[in-house]
């Protein structure tokens, strides 16, 4: 049989997001004729991801070889469709109402996603938090990189340039300037003392960790010696333990400025320039001394050896959350929307961002062409349901809308402050409107 789908064919739908365990009852306005006019062969059926329907039942393929999903009772008075179905658990529902007709079935799909309350109570931001702007080697001043990040459909971002914060300073108050809903974090991308041999992303400090890095009054080399001589006495060879020292003085510094530190692409090809040994790599992963591990950063290769040197990693007791990132320089070919971090949290502010991460809420999605989800199997299949019902079909498309806006705002052209704010209130409502906020 033919499938037309109808997806705008009903009016008043629920939220997607609801309470695990509640009963659910449906008073859909039915705003396509065809399923009036065909109210005869009206299917409402269900099903939820672990291939259970309401009644715990299991849904088992037919000898025709068709699923046997559940029919669920309704009623049809005028143009409003009842019905009522019970959520249970921590699960992705589906609905489909279909009418047949003349070997056609017009079907209407619907997905929600039930939640424990600790999920429940938050809402999702996806952001990019490694870029660079003119300020080191990226093609775009630092004012106009948040705004191009905005297009790409996130929700938070940082300037991160190497070893500078002067052109975060810029970029924050270039957001200063518009009421966007933008959150824009202070950052940097500090670098192993001279050689750039391990790079860590300094996320939320109020100051520049690389000024204190090459100050010669600083005790940066005291702190490196203090790590460098535990790691030789353990038996590491000098160009880990000195290295490591480098790395864990200024992942230090970054906590004492209560900031978060992200270990940056730990697989370079050996023969790049900043290419970090396995054995440095293993030393920093299994001591830990970091908030973050960038996964992702556009390469295929690195996000594989980063990915399955954790999986090895965790069976010794390695726990540090995932942040997807682009790394993103806005060089030809580079796609900025394809690397970035959803957090699970109240909002997008930093003390949100650090606080979802601290308490690994929060999953790293990194690809070329497709986009893929890394982090804990409930997070993960979270963000999944929302990549795909909330994230490209509702957010990014008013963020690249705002962002646009933004742009043109920062080019001179005028009278765009109401559409930017207007477009803040639309990805609000939005958002509420997704998670059933009132």
């Amino acid at each position: 049989m033919k499938i037309d789908s109808r997806n705008n064919a009903f009016r008043n739908v629920p939220a997607p997001v609801q309470k695990e365990n509640s009963r659910l009852s449906f008073a859909l306005e039915v705003a396509d004729d065809v399923f009036l006019a065909n109210k005869d062969t009206l299917l409402v059926r269900y099903i939820r991801d672990d291939w259970r329907m309401a009644d715990d039942r299991v849904a088992y393929l037919t000898p025709g070889g068709e699923h046997l999903w559940q029919k669920v009772p309704f009623t049809l008075s005028g143009n409003i469709l009842s019905f009522e179905l019970d959520f249970k658990g921590e699960h992705e529902h589906w609905i489909g109402i279909s009418a047949d007709h003349d070997g056609t079935r017009f079907q209407a799909e619907y997905f929600f996603y039930t939640l424990k309350e600790d999920l429940l109570a938050l809402d999702a931001f996806k952001g990019s938090i490694h870029t660079h702007s003119t300020g080191s080697d990226g093609l775009f001043p630092p004012e106009r990189v948040p705004f191009l990040i905005r297009k790409a459909g996130f929700d938070f971002t940082a300037v991160t340039d190497h070893k500078t914060y002067a052109p975060t300073l810029k970029a924050l108050e270039a957001g200063k300037g518009f009421d966007s809903g933008l959150a824009i974090y202070p950052g940097e991308e500090a670098e192993s003392y001279g050689v750039g041999i391990n790079h860590i992303l300094c996320l939320g400090c109020p100051s520049s960790v690389s000024e204190w890095e090459y100050d010669p009054n600083s005790d940066f080399f005291s702190r490196m010696r203090k790590v460098e001589e535990e790691l030789l006495a353990e038996g590491a060879p000098a160009h880990e333990a000195k290295y490591a020292g480098q790395f864990e003085a200024i992942t230090g510094r970054i906590r004492e400025l209560g900031g978060l530190s992200v270990f940056c692409h730990p697989y370079w090809k050996q023969n790049s320039r900043y290419a970090s040994s396995v054995l440095l790599t293993d030393i920093l992963l299994k001591r830990g001394n970091f908030d973050a591990l960038e996964l992702g950063n556009y390469n295929v290769p690195r996000t594989a050896l980063c990915n399955a040197k954790v999986m090895e990693a965790i069976r010794e007791g390695f726990s540090k959350p995932f942040l997807g990132s682009g790394d993103w320089h806005g060089r030809p070919g580079q796609k900025a929307e394809k690397d970035y971090t959803i957090i699970f949290a109240k909002d997008a502010s930093f003390a949100s961002f650090a606080q979802a991460v601290r308490n690994n809420l929060c999953v790293g999605v990194g690809g070329c062409e497709d986009e893929f989800p890394f982090g804990s199997f409930r997070l993960v299949k979270y963000a999944l349901f929302l990549m795909e019902h909330y994230f490209k079909k509702i957010h990014d498309p008013l963020c690249a809308q705002q962002g646009e806006l933004l742009l043109r705002a920062l080019d001179g052209e005028e009278g765009l402050l109401p559409e930017i704010r207007k477009k803040k209130e639309e990805l609000l409502l939005a958002r509420k409107a997704f998670f059933g906020r009132k």
